[in-house]
């Protein structure tokens, strides 16, 4: 099966410093098509190489997360991820995902990674 995940590469980030964010996620389109369903979450983890420390963002304010993304327009699933001002405690080498949740939807799709 075809690996359908976007592949992104984030500018680098020094341990300490504020991470400025994403200011803008989609509209995203699948198959050349707005979704049907609306947007209700989005889950963007970091991994650490090295030690699995996991650093976590997320749109589900009763999660347990690190900081928040804003989901700025459900229905067009568009996004944002305000500036982190602690950001990734490890230095190192660090891997991510960005998984979407539909409303009435349980499994994500996982639309980007780097």
């Amino acid at each position: 099966m075809a690996d359908y995940t976007v592949n992104i590469d984030l500018e680098d980030v020094k341990r300490g410093d504020k991470w400025v964010g994403i200011p803008s996620i989609g509209p995203v389109l699948i198959n050349s098509a707005q979704p049907e369903a609306t947007l209700a979450r989005i889950r963007m983890h970091f991994i650490h190489a090295a030690s699995g420390a996991v650093f976590k963002l997320d749109s589900d304010s009763t999660a347990e997360r690190d900081g928040p993304i804003t989901i700025s327009n459900a229905t067009t699933w568009a996004a944002l991820v305000p500036p982190v001002q602690s950001f990734l405690p490890v230095a190192g080498d660090w891997t991510w995902d960005m998984e979407f949740y539909a409303t009435g939807d349980s499994n994500p799709l996982t639309l980007y990674k780097g």
